[in-house]
């Protein structure tokens, strides 16, 4: 499912978002599980996509998430895409630190590696902008994932149909049966839902 452009402005929220209750709290168990499930699978996107990493991709995804667990209690957000900026941060310190321990590459070898790592961390860089853009798409696409069991189908369908611009709200209420009023009201609730959740995670 694409992520529509006008989902994400502010709104004010009561609920704690995932990142608050795992920075600010003592976060549930069910909260590390769903930072994992977000992340676990881009982290290893990207690895995979790191010059010289093969058999040990898996590994350092894991030490990835030792560094996320232990440290995050200690982040704070400063500006919009922090939070997303320090991961990409932690992902490149982590295959430095990897790098160091092993046998040294050849020249032409280390070069790319560096260079690759470089243009990763560089928030400027098109490869760092590439980050940002398939972060937010990953993180929106999961959380829509996480969020669908928690509404009824006719209140998904409304939402899915109205808030992706694929009718007016009079349209989707005549595809769907329900009112005006309840279509509209079923796009406030579900993105009432995933604003809360992202905060901090997508900008």
């Amino acid at each position: 499912m694409n992520r529509p452009r006008n989902l994400w402005v502010s709104v004010n929220t009561t609920s704690a978002s995932l990142l608050d209750r795992l920075c600010h709290t003592t976060p549930a168990d069910a909260d590390w599980v769903r930072l994992d499930d977000l992340y676990r699978p881009l982290i290893r996107t990207w690895l995979a996509r790191t010059p010289g990493l093969t058999s040990e991709i898996d590994d350092l995804t894991q030490e990835v998430f030792v560094v996320i667990v232990r440290e995050l209690p200690r982040f704070r957000r400063q500006r919009d895409g922090s939070f997303r900026a320090w991961l990409r941060q932690v992902t490149v310190n982590q295959v430095r630190a990897w790098r160091r321990t092993r046998r040294p590459l050849p020249l032409d070898d280390l070069r790319v590696v560096d260079g690759y790592l470089s243009q990763l961390e560089d928030p400027a860089s098109p490869l760092s902008q590439q980050w940002d853009r398939e972060h937010d798409q990953h993180v929106f696409n999961r959380l829509l994932a996480a969020a669908r069991p928690d509404f009824t189908p006719s209140t998904w369908e409304a939402f899915r149909l109205f808030a992706l611009g694929e009718g007016t709200a009079a349209e989707v209420a005549e595809q769907t049966g329900l009112s005006v009023n309840a279509v509209i009201v079923a796009k406030s609730r579900v993105l009432k839902r995933l604003r809360e959740e992202a905060a901090g995670l997508i900008d």
